[in-house]
């Protein structure tokens, strides 16, 4: 089972923290902000998780911090729409949780359903998938597109239109959330020996094998988010 995560970030809090420092103090656009070391002794957080929380506020135009210098109000001509987005920020990043529950339990079902509609031919075909990112994976390559080719074959292997459809929507979905707000930059690492698992439990027809290894796939993509909320 998946492990328990917390629906609101550190870096939620920090980013409404200083949202709410700006409006408060009435800063305008170059307004100069708290020093790191301020915000850090205000908010008693580390420097970790404050910097990732600038970055995401910088790359909104909230702010905009100059090296050597500090960090300062940022184009307010984006204003509104710029809020907007951190708002929707928080909310993305727990539906992204959600979206993971609901990706989890409808591949329970599109396991069984690969097994027993997909064709020899496919498995084949799947097999080459696997063995080339697999490659990559071993000497550390970039195996982004054989990651996202393997996943792409699964839900073509169902010959199931609608639960091909929803769960491509929910793939497209996430893949946009995993640099902003997540900002994570190999997040898939620790899942990757599974697909290698999991591909030869389909070949071998074994349903509730494969629903295992799937399970332990999508666990290591939940401890990535819980990684990334700390």
């Amino acid at each position: 089972m998946a492990k328990p995560i917390k629906r609101v970030s550190l870096q939620s809090e920090i980013i409404r923290y200083i949202q709410s420092y700006i409006e408060e103090h009435d800063l305008k656009e170059g307004d100069r902000l708290p020093s790191q070391g301020q915000f850090i002794e205000m908010m008693q957080v580390s420097r970790t998780a404050l910097r990732e929380a600038v970055k995401t506020l910088e790359a909104e135009g909230i702010v905009e911090v100059l090296n050597g210098k500090g960090i300062y109000v940022g184009n307010r001509s984006r204003g509104s729409n710029a809020i907007e987005s951190l708002i929707g920020f928080t909310r993305e990043r727990e539906a992204l949780i959600e979206a993971l529950e609901a990706r989890r339990a409808m591949e329970t079902e599109l396991i069984a359903m690969v097994v027993r509609n997909a064709t020899d031919q496919e498995m084949a075909e799947l097999g080459e998938i696997t063995e080339v990112l697999m490659k990559k994976v071993r000497v550390g390559e970039p195996d982004t597109e054989e990651d996202k080719q393997f996943h792409e074959k699964i839900y073509q292997m169902c010959h199931n239109s609608v639960y091909y459809a929803v769960l491509k929507v929910l793939d497209e979905y996430t893949d946009k959330l995993w640099q902003f707000p997540l900002d994570i930059e190999d997040p898939f690492k620790a899942s990757m020996p599974y697909h290698e698992t999991l591909y030869e439990a389909l070949k071998e027809r074994d349903i509730k094998k494969a629903q295992k290894i799937n399970h332990k796939l999508l666990d290591c993509v939940y401890e990535d988010i819980a990684i990334a909320h700390r």
